[in-house]
């Protein structure tokens, strides 16, 4: 009599359901550890405190230097281990109002530790974004506080330019930099820092445009006013209100004035 199939799984089933199982937990023990590997970085990166509060630095307003620190310090580690650009140029930003502030404080041993900051993390961005035009622009901002302007500086101040020519938010905190040495670069650099100042009075934005003449030596002055022949009478009548405002009286062919040196309307 012959016997029936048998239906008894075959002999190998334990161990295959057992590899299975190994396989289960393997997947959840490397879910575990990726969760707490983002659980560790995460937060400090996409802290939305960070892209705000830059973007407000860079429109010009002012916060307590002490939580600039603070953001900077939490956010940093983690911006670096991830080769964040994004975040690594938002930082920048805040270090170099940290720094900005203890230059305007004078406390010389806080400028040094702020530079060294500005050069240590101008670097780490630049290592993620090399074509990142804050970098460089804050690697020049270090060295000519740590060993002044020249040829290296000028090379750093001149790849700021060609990677980021016309960023009005950079161009607000470079082009004075940039018009300090006026006399000192060479004609291209002039070039590029009376273009800053011709990109900012065309997107209208007299008071900061009075501020950079007001900041430039005289024969940039000339340089920067000549960008601004062409303009609209308008505009340049309210160029001038604003450098009234700051003391000054704008003297160029292309603002005629009366014998007492008032801007007079054509």
């Amino acid at each position: 009599m012959s016997r029936a199939p048998s239906t008894e799984p075959p002999a190998q089933q334990p161990a295959g359901s057992a590899f299975r199982w190994l396989l289960r937990g393997s997947t959840i023990a490397l879910a575990a550890v990726a969760l707490l590997w983002v659980a560790s970085v995460v937060p400090d990166v996409t802290n939305p405190a960070v892209p705000q509060i830059a973007g407000r630095v860079a429109r010009g307003e002012r916060y307590e230097t002490d939580r600039l620190r603070r953001i900077v310090g939490d956010n940093l580690p983690s911006a670096r281990r991830l080769c964040s650009a994004k975040t690594l140029r938002e930082l920048l930003l805040l270090q170099l109002a940290i720094a900005d502030d203890s230059t305007r404080a004078g406390d010389l041993k806080q400028i040094d530790i702020d530079a060294d900051a500005v050069a240590s993390t101008s670097l780490a961005l630049l290592t993620c974004a090399p074509t990142e035009g804050l970098g460089w622009f804050g690697r020049y901002w270090a060295e000519i506080r740590q060993v002044g302007f020249g040829p290296r500086t000028a090379e750093l101040l001149d790849l700021s330019y060609r990677f980021a020519p016309h960023e009005a938010w950079l161009q607000l905190i470079r082009a004075p930099l940039a018009l300090r040495v006026f006399n000192a670069v060479s004609p291209e650099l002039k070039d590029y820092a009376t273009q800053d100042f011709a990109d900012i009075f065309q997107a209208r934005l007299f008071p900061s445009a009075a501020t950079l003449y007001q900041a430039a030596g005289m024969e940039a002055r000339v340089a920067l006013l000549e960008r601004t022949c062409a303009a609209p009478e308008a505009d340049r009548d309210l160029f001038s209100h604003f450098v009234a405002e700051k003391g000054l009286r704008v003297r160029h062919r292309c603002y005629p004035t009366d014998g007492d040196g008032v801007r007079t309307s054509r």
